[in-house]
Order: C-alpha cells, then structure tokens, then sequence
C-alpha cells in the first residue's frame, strides 16, 4: 500500500485551516498546517512535501516571496489558495511558479480533486522514448530534460506539458488537448494556464525566448515542439 501523499497547509485564517485539514485527513492525506510565512519557510526547508497549499496574503513572510523561493529547484507542486481573484494575481502565481489556483470561497470537494489532480501529474509515468531538437533532450522513459548537455529542472506541471509536445514532435497539439490531458476537462476553456506554463517553459529551454524554436505556436491552433515533420516523397 503506497503511502499518503504529503501536504503542507499554510493558511493564516485558524478556522479556515482547521477545516481544510480535516477535510484532508478524510481524504487520506498527510497533512501539516502552519499559520505564517516563516514556519511555511521553515517546514519546506526541512521537510519533503507532494504539495503546498499556500494562500499569499500570510503573515511575516507572504505567500509570493515564498513561490519565489521555491522556484528555480526541485520543488513540490503548489496550488495557491487566495481571496484574491483577479486574473492578474492568478497569472502571477502561475507565472511564479503555482501550479494551480483557487480562489475563496471554495469546497472541500473541489479542492481534493484539484489536489488529485496535481498529485496524478506529480506521479504520472508519461510516455517512453526520447526527443531531441536544438539541444534539448527530452527522455520521456526517464522524466529527464537536459539542454546543452545540462540538467533542466522542471515542476512536476511543466513536465507533464513538455511530455505531451515532446511526444507527438513536429505535430501540432491544439489548445483543449493540451489543456484536457495536463489539466483536466475543467480546464479547456482556460489558455491563461496554457499560456503561462508554455512561457515558463521557453525561459527554461530557448535560447532567445521571445523567438522560440523548441515550443513553437502554430497560429490560433496550438503550439507544436520542434519543426514541423513533414511527409516524405514516395
């Protein structure tokens, strides 16, 4: 029997936290709770969690100079937990490293399935095989990416989106495909998270980002890795 996944909740509000966590005790989850940004930044220090679910207006520390600490290393998943609900804060998240974003108020039942959701693209095993272009490698087998012969490390999110491209090179993948099988259904009307991760993917991966050669957009269809493969002559 596998073991439960770890969750850090941090949340300042002590009846909202109190409520979440129970909710994800009956879920089967292992979770720990923290009421500011300091002891946020502490336990992940110290500690190994699958996901953090992190609400950006903490105390001491806020919940976006955490993110920005996070990034740039193997981190858990994040799923930002916020009354703010503008669609410039959520694109901020993401583009800071979030995973997810979910505005209060919410359910416990929306929130698990959020949860399992990260956690399916956390443990997801992809496909197998190996894809190279412009000297990015990506080992689809092995859940590895290097450029130039250099380790890129990548959220268990970009991962998944880099997977779906990286398997199909050369083919264009549409939009609501892209954002159905990294996502979920409940996402295909949502480019802003597509956008976003693809963005934060071509920071990692291009040499000149705002020319990309690795993930490329194709018109209003959908972006494609790699050239375009075209047919042979017979």
């Amino acid at each position: 029997m596998s073991e439960p996944a770890r969750i850090l909740l941090a949340e300042d509000d002590r009846a909202l936290r109190q409520s979440i966590a129970a909710a994800l005790r009956g879920g089967s989850f292992a979770v720990d709770v923290v009421p500011d940004g300091i002891q946020a930044t502490q336990r992940l220090r110290e500690e190994p969690y699958d996901v953090v679910l992190l609400d950006i207006g903490l105390p001491f520390v806020d919940g976006w100079q955490i993110l920005q600490e996070i990034e740039g290393r193997r981190q858990p998943s994040v799923i930002v937990i916020s009354a703010r609900g503008e669609e410039r804060d959520k694109v901020r998240a993401l583009d800071l490293g979030a995973d997810d974003y979910l505005t209060k108020p919410f359910g416990a039942d929306e929130l698990i399935a959020r949860l399992r959701a990260v956690l399916r693209r956390v443990r997801s095993t992809g496909n197998a095989g190996v894809a190279r272009f412009g000297g990015v490698v990506v080992d689809l087998s092995n859940r590895s990416v290097t450029r130039d012969d250099e380790e890129v490390r990548l959220s268990p999110t970009e991962w998944v989106l880099l997977a779906e491209l990286a398997s199909h090179p050369g083919a264009t993948r549409d939009h609501r495909t892209l954002l159905a099988r990294v996502w979920g259904p409940a996402y295909v009307g949502d480019r802003n998270y597509l956008r976003t991760f693809v963005q934060r993917l071509r920071r990692k991966l291009e040499k000149d980002p705002a020319n990309p050669v690795i993930i490329v957009t194709v018109g209003h269809q959908g972006y494609r890795f790699g050239p375009v493969t075209l047919p042979r002559d017979r």
